[in-house]
């Protein structure tokens, strides 16, 4: 994948932002959430051949945590750690890819940078747009079967995410926070663990609707 454009633009962000903040404020954040992604197609290698199928993916967990810094004029950036989960509605594969359904899942770094905007008149509601660099630490694959052993691919990976969404002070410290992303992630090819022989190939690019709560220190 190529990484250009979301680099230059988290770079552009960052150099934006001003030098001097006298109002700047750490800050976490703890967000939960519901993830799901596009329909796709599966590929599967392996010593007894290849296979292709749909995934079409139902909706799964996301949960995960931020800290970040308030720099002023309405910058501010993070670093999070998110897992995020979609399911799978039916079995994707035939002979000889691995038999049942499972989960797609992954486990992320991200370093975001976002830009706060008043659109609503109130200062104690503020919208905002953001861009993230995401490592994908882990992107897993699982398939399970009654009556056979479970079969799990993984790998790693970087992609790029974009944040929408809306924050709501309950106070000088507390918070609380509405958002929707999108994270882009490239096809990748997940190598089967343990015992598992065999590869897949398949893209992790998930949209997801949060909910959080955050306390400045």
């Amino acid at each position: 994948m190529n990484l250009k454009t979301p680099l230059l633009a988290v770079a552009a962000l960052l150099a934006a932002l001003p030098a001097q903040a006298q109002d700047s404020a750490w800050y976490v954040t703890a967000r939960l959430g519901a993830a799901t992604q596009a329909s796709q197609t599966l590929s599967f290698s392996g010593s007894g051949g290849a296979a292709t199928g749909c995934l079409r993916h139902t909706p799964g967990l996301l949960s995960g945590a931020a800290v970040g810094r308030e720099l002023g004029a309405g910058w501010r950036v993070e670093g999070e750690f998110v897992y995020q989960s979609t399911g799978m509605d039916r079995a994707p594969f035939g002979s000889p890819g691995p038999a049942g359904k499972g989960n797609h899942a992954a486990t992320s770094l991200a370093l975001n940078a976002l830009r706060e905007f008043d659109l609503v008149g109130r200062p104690s509601v503020r919208t905002y747009l953001g861009l993230g660099l995401v490592r994908l630490t882990e992107v897993d694959i699982d398939f399970e079967s009654a009556g056979q052993p479970g079969r799990s691919f993984s790998t790693s990976g970087t992609g790029w995410q974009v944040l929408a969404g809306a924050r709501y002070d309950l106070g000088d410290r507390w918070f609380v926070d509405a958002g929707v992303r999108w994270l882009h992630g490239p096809r990748l090819r997940m190598a089967g663990e343990g015992a598992t022989a065999g590869a897949v190939d398949a893209r992790f690019r998930p949209w997801a609707l949060t909910a959080g709560i955050g306390r400045r220190f």
